[in-house]
């Protein structure tokens, strides 16, 4: 069984492009029960960021795989080979370990160790199992990789400067503005990134956040006398009255439009951040005068700045991820061993049951507490008698010999699966 990852990301494609190929939840659905049927496909999770759109799966036949996996993007979302040649990458098997166990890290981030996409690849293989989609091979591998993140975020100092999409956005406010005392913002929606926006604002010094919600019942959960809740059909009405806008909602169209805009604007000088994907705000609101318009490909820069302090860490991070991955390899050499194994236990079992029952046919007088001692005692000793040579089965195909092993498994030890 082969591991490929088919990736769109912000290495390989632009914001425009990404938008294209962002899933919402009805299309992972959709595709996750294709999986769950699929005879080419045996396992699969569906990850959608704003940086990256990615169907991580287990295939026979890694050729059969990526002409499949291209075939899933050009149906679900309607485009064309021509429109997505070279903004696509593929990783196999060993790479494609070592790839997903760095995303968990953050490492394949714009922001180098943020760590919002630890939460984001867990939710997506909770998706791919809830659904029957994920099954025994990327259960382990997911498993793995967000446990190790975990453990390295807790293990190193990465974890003592924690970096988001919000972060930046926030500080590309701040280099724009200068500095961010006494100034006002607003924040449209109220998801993760946008609590941890109004935390980074409050930090640096805003004086007072509005916060734009479809459901502002979630915001007055926030007892800060600095935060206001708002109308969602006011956030053009709070365009000339405030310094900021920060928008990072799941709305699938623009929710600031040019020609709207433009007619409540009063040349006022905004800054205005988008971290949706789709984005939330009209590109060409750029081009009126007084407005300042980033979205998350303009942001790159001023993560740049913040990546001196984590690169000091890569070394240290990556020996982790080696240590880890280099674990779960030798694990999924031996899975075609893991069937024959359980022949021998079976075997086993159905040979000491029928042996027990023949015994206590024979001897009279045997009380529930002796025969249950005598059943204890053989079991315990066949169990160790095996013990040895299934942890040399095991090993053998651990170090590449698997086929050897399920040889000798087939050819001595009569194993037929």
């Amino acid at each position: 069984m082969s591991i490929l990852v088919f990736s769109i990301n912000h290495k390989k494609s632009n914001i425009e492009f990404r938008e294209k190929v962002a899933f919402k939840n009805k299309d992972i659905d959709k595709v996750l029960e294709i999986i769950k049927k699929s005879s080419i496909c045996k396992e699969g999770v569906i990850l959608s960021t704003c940086n990256r759109t990615e169907l991580i799966g287990s295939f026979d036949d890694l050729t059969l795989g990526e002409k499949w996996c291209k075939k899933i993007f050009y149906d679900t979302f309607s485009i064309a080979e021509w429109e997505m040649a070279g903004k696509y990458e593929f990783k196999k098997n060993d790479e494609a370990i070592f790839y997903l166990y760095r995303l968990c890290c953050g490492l394949e981030s714009i922001v180098l160790g943020e760590d919002q996409i630890l939460g984001q690849v867990k939710k997506a293989h909770e998706k791919a199992m809830e659904k029957g989609a994920s099954g025994k091979i990327l259960n382990k591998l997911f498993l793995g990789a967000v446990t190790a993140a975990k453990d390295i975020r807790s293990n190193t100092k990465i974890s003592e400067n924690p970096l988001s999409l919000s972060y930046i956005a926030v500080k590309q406010a701040q280099k724009k503005l200068g500095s961010l005392k006494n100034s006002r913002a607003l924040v449209v929606g109220y998801g993760k990134m946008s609590r941890l926006t109004v935390t980074h604002l409050l930090e640096l010094g805003v004086r007072e956040v509005y916060i734009c919600n479809r459901s502002p019942e979630k915001v007055k959960t926030n007892k800060s006398k600095e935060i206001t809740s708002v109308s969602y059909k006011e956030k053009y009405d709070f365009i000339n009255k405030v310094d900021i806008i920060i928008s990072a909602t799941s709305a699938p169209h623009y929710i600031y439009h040019y020609n709207d805009f433009e007619k409540t604007y009063r040349n006022n000088p905004i800054v205005l951040i988008d971290i949706a994907i789709p984005r939330d705000i009209d590109p060409r609101i750029s081009n009126i005068q007084g407005a300042s318009l980033y979205h998350i490909d303009n942001l790159k820069e001023i993560a740049q700045e913040n990546i001196k302090f984590r690169e000091k860490l890569l070394n240290e991070i990556s020996r982790e991820i080696e240590t880890r991955v280099n674990d779960f390899i030798r694990w999924r050499r031996s899975v075609p061993i893991h069937s024959k194994i359980a022949e021998i236990h079976h075997h086993n079992d159905l040979l000491v049951d029928e042996g027990l029952e023949q015994m206590f046919k024979k001897i009279d007088n045997l009380n529930q507490r002796e025969c249950k001692i005598i059943e204890e005692t053989i079991k315990s000793m066949v169990k160790r008698m095996w013990k040895k040579p299934i942890i040399q089965m095991k090993y053998a195909s651990e170090q590449g010999d698997c086929e050897e092993a399920l040889e000798f498994a087939k050819k001595y030890l009569g194993c037929k699966n």
